[in-house]
């Protein structure tokens, strides 16, 4: 691949700008088959001048044919494609560029462009001939080459897109493969041997023939090998020996024909004849060939024979077949003596067109009289025809080589004095006139830097000469594309797009990229280096910049794997610290066709019915393919390539070519006939026209519905309970003669008439041949007692043609169920006060009995009241019990519900159930209370306190109350006792704890305070060892009572401590209930006087006892605040004074304590707060509130 950049649309480069640095750019590089979108942006062209330029283009695909292919934006220099490009048409544009000053006469020179078109693999092979035919002996022996196929690709030569390889793909008859092939050549040759005419005379190869080397796009041709008999018979002279005579300086003339036999098969390469000349011809003036006839050799002269040099030449010549001899066979030979005979010359006119009669005297002098031979030869006999060189070189100044442009001229001597010859050039591009100008038949890019083919020439003797002429690339400044400088310095410069190069490049390698150039590089030798994605870092190696500022790619690179690098160049001065700033560069990577679609799975399997129609689509195929799915490369296309079996047509279906769904193209397939149909799938890309693959896909055709399910049983009687849900009716057997398990077999059902209300369902059970009927509404036998049910059955596919449908009538029969009674409705609503009086009326919440035929008691009884507030009568009555609350915790929004059972009087009986819900009216049954229990305040200069004040009732919700000091207070804790009403006067006592704290403003600190001048934690530190004191001498005390000898007590036996002392002794028993307790008080009475002081002291505020809360949440403040104003009240006990513990009287009168019954309390005790505590104090309300249950 030759250097160059290949532009990709639409992306504009990094460009090194004016005294920086700039490209060398080769001409632009577009890939045909281009899908768009267009126009597409290909190179931007811009003048550095600042001014408003005008961009202008002409040339070939602008202003010439083909003309519009590329358009210029004009004010921004733009250089876009319009349309997709193809190279097989055209593969290179020539554009100029013009840029002048929109509003100012300023002008830059015009730049010339040559825009490339990239070669894409969108040509398949194409055999020069189909079929080839050729033949073998049965003698042939293994890696024998017989013969040859060829063919050519459109594709570029250069690329590996045309670079066609053969294979083998089958053989008619298959066994044994005796055939093998050059897969570059194409030449096919024997690999078993062991023909026999007899058993197999002829053989068909199918050839494929596929560029990429094999993996790209194919063609399929075919060779027709005959088998031949073998050489085993000699061809014979019929003379031994010929003479003739010829005159002499006669070219071309027939010397002799000398006739053979051969009695080998006629026709066949044993039968066939050549001949040689194998002595009396040393200067090679005659030649041999075989006469139309193959069974006659020709001798004819090539060279002007000489009567003066030679009088007779005595040939000796030697027949052959095409085909070796099979053994020893004696060669027949024939002598040819050729005697020479006078050719008189005469003088003729030279080489102007005169005839007699019409030539004067005067132009016969002005004539150049010529002694001519026939067929011009002159007498000169050391003339050799021939090339004058061994190889032409011809130099070009550019890769880009267009239509028509002579390249060179070849000089062939054909020793007759004429000029002119008859030319042929292996290489199809080039055309050679009779002149030797070679010229290019179409446009033609050198990808390489030379190029070489061979072209070659026929003397007069029909003779064929060969030379090789090599076309060498000559570089010349015009690859700068930049814009010439003028006399003020005035340049414009590519803005290049992202540079590109083509995936599996055949090289060679390295090959130029693009070329980085620093205008330093006047002053100074500059040095470059490149970094980034395929230098240094993974992939390495793949890139790689000389000391000229030349990138080269080492490799060939593969898109599927990378799709682009990026680059960063760098450029430093050589021996001058100088350094251009460094610039990124992208390397794209081209697409090729260079994967082929693969079928996402195979075979595919798909059904088809027997009465499917034309156009049915019933299955579809897909392939994906790795190349760019912006191109055409990856647009696989589908076609069908073989049926089989070929029955009853050979193309029972179609397939479309984009979706690959495959439907029916004809409309008379019989699963009788054929029940199974394979076909040959190929997934091309190029949309249909590139690489392919092959797959499966098989197709079962399946019974159509031809045969009517039938019922069993034409009626059905069944009976069915009432009210029941789901349960099975009936189960109805059908029987069907269509294919097991298919779509005509199978069976659904229908119910048509008999159930308007939808009470039943009929679906199709686990067998597929029965149906189920089952209920999917209570039935209700008060209502309807009877069910006729018409159902139907048909299978899941349609019937093909008109089929009688079966069906079958199933009477129903409802039994009656008792049901339970049915409160109307089932949740009633009423609203009354909270306060309503106990044993007041609410309501008459009643049930009906649906079972009408039946006379029925109905009871009522009341089955959820969480707080047995109600009763209800046996006729349905509900009455108020307890007092109601409506800020009772399991009201909602004031709402009490209640569950009400009514049952009747059958065995078992049945129960309904409905829901009384009570809207309960708020009554102002609350107090208020104050929700905060404590504050701190300064004793100075102190801000008015807020306390919440809060009632369970509606309204209102709650209010606030300022709290102010009116004279200043020392530091310490006081209680205030608040008495807060509401507006109905419902009042309460609340206590709130204030600490006043010796401090000014908002700033609330209390500071320590002082105990008898010492502050209280040093108090309390001298008490703490105090106590520890005590607590070791006590446990002294303890330790010599354990040491000692135990003793019997002081006391007298009868003594009442003695019911303490001994452990084992528990009273009467659980039988004694007629107990005393005042004997318990009587050790108390008799206890000796103590000081004890139950006065309130007058320094101490007065604990106030905190009221039960409203709200369940705060029990637990409740309880810490009333124990801490119990710990301060001295006239609660236990009182604050020495107690004595040890006494307990003389006696004890009391029988046991351990019959003390917890109800004695009596039953009218309200428990029933407790719920409002919370769920730790539910259980007790449960124990002891429950009630009766």
């Amino acid at each position: 691949m030759g250097c160059g950049t290949i532009v990709r649309f639409g992306v504009i480069a990094v460009l090194f700008q004016m005294g920086l640095g700039h490209w060398v750019v080769p001409p632009a590089l577009l890939p045909e088959n281009s899908r768009g979108p267009f126009p597409a942006k290909v190179v931007q062209i811009k003048s550095l001048q600042q001014l408003e330029m005008t961009y202008q283009i002409n040339g070939e695909g602008a202003d010439l044919d083909p003309k519009g292919v590329f358009i210029i934006d004009k004010s921004s220099g733009w250089i876009s494609v319009t349309q997709s490009l193809d190279r097989e048409k055209k593969a290179s544009y020539r554009l100029t560029v013009h840029a002048k000053g929109t509003s100012m006469n300023v002008e830059e020179k015009p730049l010339e462009i040559f825009i490339n078109v990239i070669d894409q693999n969108d040509n398949r092979p194409e055999f020069t001939q189909n079929p080839f035919n050729g033949s073998v002996t049965e003698a042939a022996g293994r890696g024998d080459v017989f013969m040859q196929v060829t063919a050519t690709d459109a594709d570029d030569p250069n690329t590996y897109n045309a670079e066609v390889w053969f294979s083998i793909i089958s053989q008619d008859p298959p066994v044994p493969k005796m055939f093998g092939i050059n897969n570059k050549t194409g030449e096919i040759f024997v690999q078993e041997t062991g023909f026999d005419k007899e058993i197999c005379s002829k053989y068909t190869l199918t050839i494929q023939a596929a560029d990429l080397q094999g993996q790209g796009m194919s063609t399929i041709g075919s060779a027709i090998i005959t088998i031949t008999d073998s050489n085993d018979n000699a061809p014979q002279f019929e003379k031994s020996s010929y003479t003739v005579s010829v005159p002499e300086h006669k070219v071309g003339a027939v010397v002799a024909r000398l006739p053979v036999t051969d009695e080998d098969e006629p026709g066949s390469p044993a039968w066939s004849t050549k001949y040689r000349i194998i002595s009396g011809d040393e200067n090679e003036f005659f030649n041999v060939s075989t006469g139309p006839s193959q069974l006659e050799g020709i001798i004819t002269i090539v060279k002007p024979l000489d009567l003066e040099k030679n009088k007779q030449f005595v040939l000796s010549v030697i027949v052959e077949n095409d085909d070796p001899f099979v053994g020893a066979l004696p060669t027949a030979t024939t002598t040819v003596t050729v005697n020479m005979k006078r050719y008189i010359r005469m003088p003729i006119f030279g080489n102007e067109n005169y005839r007699m009669g019409e030539v004067t005297w005067l132009q016969l002098r002005q004539i150049r009289l010529s002694y001519l031979v026939p067929n011009g030869f002159t007498e000169d006999s050391s003339c050799t025809p021939g090339f004058d060189l061994e190889e032409f070189i011809f130099k070009v100044h550019r890769d880009h080589l267009p239509k028509g442009k002579q390249i060179g001229r070849v000089v062939f001597n054909n020793c007759d004095g004429r000029t002119r010859a008859l030319f042929q050039s292996a290489d199809k591009r080039f055309a050679v006139r009779t002149d030797g100008i070679v010229t290019l038949k179409r446009q033609v890019t050198l990808y390489e830097h030379h190029k070489m083919f061979a072209i070659h020439a026929w003397d007069s003797s029909g003779k064929k000469h060969t030379v090789s002429v090599r076309v060498v690339e000559s570089p010349s400044d015009g690859l700068v594309l930049t814009f010439p400088k003028s006399a003020k310095r005035q340049k414009r410069e590519w803005v290049t797009p992202d540079s590109s190069f083509p995936e599996n490049s055949r090289g060679p390698f390295p090959a130029q990229v693009v070329q980085i150039k620093s205008d330093f590089v006047k002053e100074t030798p500059m040095t470059y280096t490149i970094t980034g994605e395929g230098v240094d870092v993974d992939p390495k190696g793949i890139f790689t910049i000389d000391q000229q500022g030349w990138i080269y790619v080492i490799q060939a690179l593969d898109r599927e794997k990378k799709a682009s690098y990026k680059l960063t160049a760098h450029a430093k001065g050589t021996y001058m610290n100088v350094e251009e700033k460094p610039r990124e560069l992208v390397i794209n990577v081209i697409d090729q066709n260079d994967n082929r679609p693969e079928f996402v799975q195979n075979p595919f399997n798909g059904n088809v019915p027997e009465a499917a129609k034309n156009g049915d689509v019933f299955m579809q195929v897909t392939a994906t393919d790795a190349d760019d799915p912006k191109t055409y490369n990856a647009e696989v296309w589908y076609s069908i390539v073989s049926q089989d079996p070929p029955v009853p047509k050979p193309m029972m279906f179609g397939i479309n070519e984009i979706t690959g769904g495959i439907y029916v193209k004809e409309a008379s397939l019989d699963r009788l006939v054929c029940s199974k149909y394979t076909l040959t799938i190929q997934a091309a890309d190029l949309q249909g026209t590139g690489m392919s693959s092959t797959g499966s896909a098989v197709i079962t055709v399946t019974d159509s519905n031809n045969n009517a399910p039938q019922f069993e049983k034409p009626s059905y009687t069944v009976s069915v309970p009432e009210n029941k849900v789901g349960v099975v009716v009936a189960r109805l057997p059908v029987t069907d003669e269509d294919e097991v398990g298919s779509p005509a077999w199978s069976t659904k059902y229908r119910i048509i008439s008999g159930d308007k209300n939808g009470f039943f369902n009929v679906s199709t059970g686990p067998s597929q041949l029965e149906g189920i009927i089952t209920t999917v509404k209570p039935l209700d036998f008060e209502k309807t007692r009877q069910y006729f049910l018409s159902v139907i059955v048909e299978n899941d596919e349609p019937f093909v043609g008109a089929l009688h449908t079966a069906t079958t009538t199933v009477t129903v029969n409802v039994q009656d169920v008792n049901e339970p009674p049915e409160f109307i409705p089932k949740e009633k609503t009423i609203s009354v006060a909270e306060d309503i009086p106990v044993g007041s009326d609410l309501v008459t919440f009643t049930a009906t009995d649906p079972d009408t035929a039946k006379t029925q008691i109905i009871t009522y009884k009341i089955s959820s009241d969480p707080q047995n507030w109600l009763s209800i009568t046996e006729t349905g009555l509900v009455k108020v019990i307890k007092e109601m609350d409506r800020e009772a915790l399991v009201n909602k929004d004031g709402k009490y519900k209640v569950i009400v059972l009514a049952m009747d009087d059958e065995k078992p009986p049945a129960t309904g159930t409905g829901t009384l819900v009570i809207d309960l009216q708020d009554v102002n049954d609350n107090r208020p209370y104050i929700v905060e229990k404590s504050f701190k305040t300064c004793n100075r200069d102190s801000t008015p306190v807020l306390l919440s004040i809060m009632d369970k009732d509606g309204d209102p919700f709650g209010t606030g109350v300022f709290i102010s000091m009116i004279t200043k207070l020392d530091q310490d804790d006081y209680h205030l006792i608040l008495n807060v009403y509401d507006k109905d006067g419902n009042a309460q006592d609340c206590t709130v704890k204030a600490s006043v704290c010796d401090c000014a403003g908002d700033a609330v600190q209390c500071n320590e305070k002082l105990v008898a001048g010492m502050p209280l934690f040093g108090v309390l530190g001298i008490l703490g060892g105090i106590l520890a004191l005590l607590l070791l001498v006590l446990l002294l005390l303890m330790f010599m009572r354990r040491s000692g000898k135990k003793e019997e007590p002081l006391l007298p036996d009868d003594d009442v401590r003695d019911t303490i002392y001994y452990y084992d002794e528990e009273g009467g028993g659980e039988d004694d209930q007629d107990f005393d307790l005042s004997v318990l008080h009587r050790g108390l009475d008799n206890r000796p006087d103590v000081f004890r002081n139950d006065v309130a002291p007058t320094f101490l505020p007065a604990p106030m006892y905190r009221p039960r809360p409203a709200n369940p949440e705060e029990i637990g403040t409740f309880i810490d605040d009333n124990l801490k104003a119990a710990d301060t009240d001295p006239t609660a006990p236990p009182y604050d004074s020495l107690l004595v513990f040890d006494y307990e009287g003389g006696g004890s009168e009391a029988g046991s304590l351990s019959s003390l019954n917890s109800d004695s309390s009596g039953p009218d005790q309200d428990y029933d707060f407790l719920h409002e505590w919370g769920p730790r104090f539910r259980k007790l309300a449960d124990m002891y509130g429950g009630g009766e249950d």
